[in-house]
């Protein structure tokens, strides 16, 4: 909960065994998590907590086995390797290997969440900061899913009108995703704008 942060990171951890995550990402911006392994976690791994943290960057870290925990968030009852509720940050070349349900879920918000409450910042609207380079396999059900909503715009806790003209769309692309040996599907989307899945096996 510290805010902007600028020289600070999370670099080359072998984080196991736990009984609460990996990483969280909690109320801070401009964090670096990078080339960190976690193996046998309980819940969500890599963690946005609020749904207000953007400008992270989450890169070549490698997820392994992310178990289910009845004593955290209702959500971790069906975690992912990358739990992500504010769509602005980056996620480039991670690997999740093996979760109870998925790789990468979008959980996008109408707002942010707990201590990080705010009416003016509204995630499912909000642009995608970048997604490219990741892969999920093994999982218990998606691979990438976004659900609940991504449907970026200019003015992301403006209304959204029929016409656009005051709040045009954005184009977010998630670029170069592998996803295989999941149980149901390397990816899926809920309700989507101007999202593109680029170059996706």
């Amino acid at each position: 909960m510290i805010g902007t942060v600028h020289d600070s990171y999370v670099r080359g951890n072998a984080i196991h065994h736990t009984y609460n995550r990996a990483v969280t990402i909690h109320g801070v911006h401009y964090l670096e998590i990078q080339n960190n392994v976690a193996f046998h976690t309980m819940g969500h791994s890599i963690f946005i907590e609020d749904a207000a943290e953007t400008n992270n960057v989450v890169e070549d870290n490698l997820i392994v086995w992310t178990r289910r925990s009845w004593s955290l968030l209702n959500t971790d009852q069906t975690p992912a390797c990358f739990w992500i509720t504010h769509p602005d940050n980056i996620f480039r070349r991670n690997r999740a290997a093996g979760s109870d349900r998925y790789g990468f879920w979008f959980d996008t918000q109408t707002h942010s969440l707990g201590p990080s409450f705010s009416k003016d910042i509204c995630p499912e609207n909000a642009k995608l900061g970048e997604f490219i380079d990741n892969s999920a396999h093994s999982m218990g059900r998606y691979g990438l899913r976004i659900f609940h909503n991504h449907n970026p715009r200019v003015k992301p806790c403006s209304p959204i009108t029929a016409d656009d003209g005051d709040n045009p769309s954005i184009l977010a692309e998630y670029k170069n995703f592998l996803g295989y040996r999941c149980k149901r599907n390397g990816v899926i989307a809920s309700f989507v704008g101007h999202v593109h899945i680029v170059n996706a096996t």
